[in-house]
């Protein structure tokens, strides 16, 4: 059985030998290769260890607390055999250990989560209708999608195939060779898939998450992967998975429902649902997400997101929100992926600014784009400044950059 693909193949009976009998681990590891990194944290947790999971190129100056003389460094430990891949999955599933994990830095430091394996695997789901299956890994393993990614398959047994940060061509070969049934990733990086040249009808099901999605990138999935069934999930790093959708609307479960509060229009998570953190603030054991929604069926729990607080940019006194403004750049024929910013300005605050990554051979101009937002959007909402780029930033965790 056919653990992981990662320039070579390893498998699970490679996994058991890893782990099995070991008597050290490091609980920093800095690794750019996938393998050396879950055998490591499969250890730590089959062995109940505190484990910090640390991105392959952090500078530990950017995280608080972390010092680089611990990095890499091996800790022993008392060996524990196991006889089956069961046996660690077992261990795995009840272990105590303190997971500690960073935010993805969209828009500021990185902070500091503690989680246990309840919440990092609250969204697994198990059992013989969940076997055999093959999954894209299209996440940063550090961080929570990748977590949930990787315990998905990982109890199950399934097959993953290393994507991440892979070039286009080189991710639609690999979905392809290795008959790839099941995709979670971020909006941008299925729009990065596109234009394609033929369907891949062996996927199953698609997932995104971590981004706003919209209507065109929905469909033009739909085209790439017909046989799939395509949901959206609501993740951060504070609290794992909370909720699913089929679309662009989210609905709470009713077995949380009363642990989900919205004021301002902000999201509030009750504590229960979180890890923890020396950075968390709370209002009568409420967490403020920081998300911006708005309401489709409030009686039905159904909401759809609208913004970061902290992403809202002040243009002369009014607050705009980037992601309404690159829904209508987005909806333009010739566009690719379009990422809006504010540059600082001494008279209005900042000066709305975007960045647009045309499809090859596009004709779109600086003055198209302007003059179709200005029959949908109010002028402020407008950016002054319009760039074509060949390509847009993005962080650690494949999203696009906004700092």
């Amino acid at each position: 059985m056919v653990f992981l693909y990662d320039d070579r193949e390893y498998t699970y009976a490679d996994l058991l030998d890893a782990v099995s009998g070991s008597t050290a681990y490091c609980p920093f590891l800095r690794s750019k290769e996938l393998f050396p990194f879950f055998v490591n944290m499969v250890k730590a947790l089959a062995a109940g260890l505190p484990l910090t999971l640390v991105d392959s190129d952090i500078n530990p100056s950017e995280i608080d607390g972390l010092d680089d003389s611990e990095v890499n460094v091996e800790k022993t430990f008392e060996a524990r055999h196991f006889d089956s891949v069961d046996e660690v999955v077992a261990a795995v599933r009840k272990s105590p250990s303190q997971v500690t994990i960073f935010t993805s830095g969209t828009t500021g430091q990185p902070k500091k989560v503690v989680h246990g394996i309840s919440t990092l695997t609250r969204s697994v789901r198990c059992g013989e209708k969940y076997a055999g299956q093959v999954w894209a890994f299209a996440y940063n393993p550090t961080h929570m999608a990748g977590i949930q990614v990787f315990f998905q398959a990982f109890v199950n047994q399934n097959t993953m195939v290393n994507v991440f940060g892979k070039s286009r061509d080189e991710v639609l070969r690999q979905i392809d060779d290795k008959r790839v049934t099941h995709i979670s990733a971020t909006p941008t990086f299925y729009r990065l898939l596109l234009p394609f040249e033929r369907p891949y009808g062996h996927v199953a099901r698609v997932t995104l998450g971590g981004e706003k999605s919209d209507a065109r990138l929905y469909d033009a999935i739909h085209k790439i992967f017909p046989n799939a069934k395509i949901n959206n999930v609501y993740a951060s790093t504070e609290a794992g998975t909370l909720f699913a959708a089929k679309d662009d609307c989210f609905q709470i479960p009713l077995s949380i429902r009363d642990k989900i509060r919205v004021e301002n229009n902000e999201l509030l998570i009750h504590k229960s649902l979180l890890g923890t953190s020396e950075g968390f603030l709370f209002t009568n054991d409420f967490y403020h997400s920081g998300d911006l929604i708005e309401w489709v069926d409030e009686e039905a729990g159904l909401f759809r997101f609208k913004s970061r607080k902290n992403e809202l940019i002040n243009v002369g006194g009014y607050k705009v929100n980037p992601g309404e403004v690159e829904d209508a750049i987005m909806s333009l024929d010739g566009v690719r992926q379009v990422l809006v910013y504010g540059k600082s300005n001494s008279i209005l605050g900042n000066v709305l600014c975007a960045d647009v990554q045309k499809e090859t051979g596009s004709p779109l101009t600086e003055t198209d784009i302007k003059r179709a937002l200005s029959a949908r959007l109010q002028d402020f909402k407008i950016p002054r400044r319009i760039k074509f780029v060949d390509e847009l930033s993005l962080t650690r965790t494949g999203k696009l950059k906004r700092s």
